[in-house]
């Protein structure tokens, strides 16, 4: 069997390298059915041999042997005075009836007496199903009626009885062998096949993993090697693809970390006027604004310690990346506060960002309760991204109005802040849109700065935190845009 699918790879020395003497699945696919068919034939050829031998040795006997038997004693039968079973061949039954068609005696059952005398009326000798009769006709003018059948039978009774006739058994046999054959066949072929796909599976793999410094991988079937040639191709433009974006993420990343640390200079001047004005005697109104100037200070100088973190080399980002290049996860751990704390952190940061563009505010506030799970500096930075887009969008003698409540959505409990403007709204498309990254709207209505990152990225934040974003038009006029924080419970 083995002759049939063995390897068949010669190695040649030519040119100082060494070649594969390939072949095709085609080639292949011709053997395997060859060593099918001459298996099958083989165990066709086995089976009639076992049963030519039994046959030859007496231990099958012949079809027609009932038949050679009646021959044998068909004297006895005209001739004794009354027929007995024990006369008759094994297997054979009978009946006696008189000259005139009464029956007398005999083996055959009720049920089939008359049918047999109506075949001895008009000659026929086949009995419908498999069998014959045979007519005796007695020196006492009596007619015997001899039921046999034509098929082999073993001569041992024992097995006669345990075991199907033999011509049936022999059948049985060999297609018990051809099915065997068809399992031990596909088996080997389906090993043989695996064995040499599985290189396949190895460089699809690697591939995935991004594991690319691997050499191009070779087999013994020529349409293999076709595949690993592309998947080679693939790997090698793969490879270049990586390094490219692995170049320009790193010059990113210097650039972004140059620019963070150049950002820190004119940050410390900032602080240190502000502190130094903190110092000298000014206004109630002044004093407010400069404490409104030291903490952004102090905001901005947290966001870019966070950003040096991230761009530490050998440090790992946290979350995974998606395939657009965000970075998911969160950035620094989350904390627990009750749910009126947070309203004040929101209220007190867009007090500070609406007086900067002297915009009139107005706060409303629910009777809060209850606590939520947050991560405080991305929350801080979607409100003030929803904060930013509402003073952009708002007319230029409107207000913002801000609203803290706690908001049912079925068995959830969600703290629900929400910016209104006075502006235009949203569009249709807006609604449909305004979370797309890059997405800008109506340009008559959105300033130069306005690049379509602000209500995306609010919304990838709170959805960090198990939260949605809400973007919705007033009743009147203008726009609402609503965070819903999940309450713990």
């Amino acid at each position: 069997m083995g002759d049939w699918v063995s390897v068949e790879v010669r190695w040649m020395q030519f040119g100082g390298g060494k070649t594969v003497h390939r072949k095709s699945v085609t080639i292949l696919f011709l053997r395997f059915i060859s060593l099918y068919t001459i298996g099958a034939l083989f165990w066709l050829f086995v089976a009639i041999m076992i049963y030519y031998m039994l046959g030859a040795s007496g231990e099958v006997l012949p079809a027609n042997h009932m038949e050679i038997q009646l021959n044998a004693i068909a004297d006895d039968i005209r001739s004794v005075s009354e027929v007995t079973e024990e006369l008759m061949p094994e297997g054979c039954s009978y009946g006696v009836y008189a000259a005139t068609g009464n029956w007398l005696y005999g083996t055959f059952p009720e049920e089939e007496r008359g049918q047999a005398w109506e075949h001895y009326e008009v000659s026929s000798i086949y009995v419908s199903g498999n069998g014959y009769y045979r007519f005796f006709v007695r020196d006492v003018k009596e007619i015997c009626i001899v039921k046999y059948k034509i098929m082999t039978r073993f001569r041992n009774p024992y097995l006669s009885r345990l075991l199907p006739h033999p011509d049936l058994l022999m059948v049985a046999f060999f297609v018990i062998l051809f099915l065997l054959h068809t399992v031990v066949v596909s088996r080997y072929f389906g090993k043989y096949m695996r064995t040499r796909l599985r290189i396949l599976r190895e460089v699809t793999e690697k591939i995935r993993c991004e594991d690319l410094e691997f050499a191009e991988e070779h087999s013994e079937l020529v349409e293999v090697d076709e595949i690993l040639s592309s998947l080679h191709q693939m790997k090698e433009a793969l490879k270049a693809s990586l390094y490219r974006q692995w170049d320009v993420e790193r010059s990113k990343d210097e650039q972004i970390a140059a620019l963070a640390h150049d950002i820190k200079t004119p940050l410390t001047v900032i602080r240190g006027n502000a502190e130094l004005m903190a110092e000298g005697e000014l206004a109630a109104e002044e004093k407010e604004y400069n404490r409104d100037i030291l903490q952004s200070v102090a905001t901005m100088e947290e966001y870019l310690r966070i950003l040096n973190e991230i761009l530490l080399p050998g440090s790992e980002r946290t979350g995974e990346e998606t395939c657009s290049g965000e970075q998911g996860g969160s950035i620094g751990g989350s904390e627990k506060t009750a749910c009126d704390e947070l309203a004040v952190k929101l209220a007190e940061q867009a007090r500070r960002l609406i007086s900067a563009r002297q915009y009139p505010v107005e706060f409303y506030r629910e009777e809060l309760h209850g606590e939520i799970r947050y991560n405080e500096i991305q929350i801080l930075r979607a409100w003030s991204n929803i904060l930013g887009n509402a003073m952009d969008h708002s007319s230029a003698d409107g207000k913002i109005e801000i609203s803290f409540k706690i908001r049912e959505d079925g068995d959830e409990k969600y703290l629900a802040a929400a910016v209104e403007d006075e502006g235009l709204g949203f569009s249709k498309s807006d609604l449909l849109h305004a979370t797309e990254q890059f997405y800008q709207g109506d340009q008559s209505r959105n300033s130069k700065t306005h690049y379509g990152i602000g209500l995306h990225t609010a919304e990838k934040f709170i959805q960090r935190q198990g939260g949605k974003l809400v973007i919705e038009n007033r009743e009147v006029m203008g726009a609402r845009v609503m965070i819903l924080l999940k309450m713990e419970k």
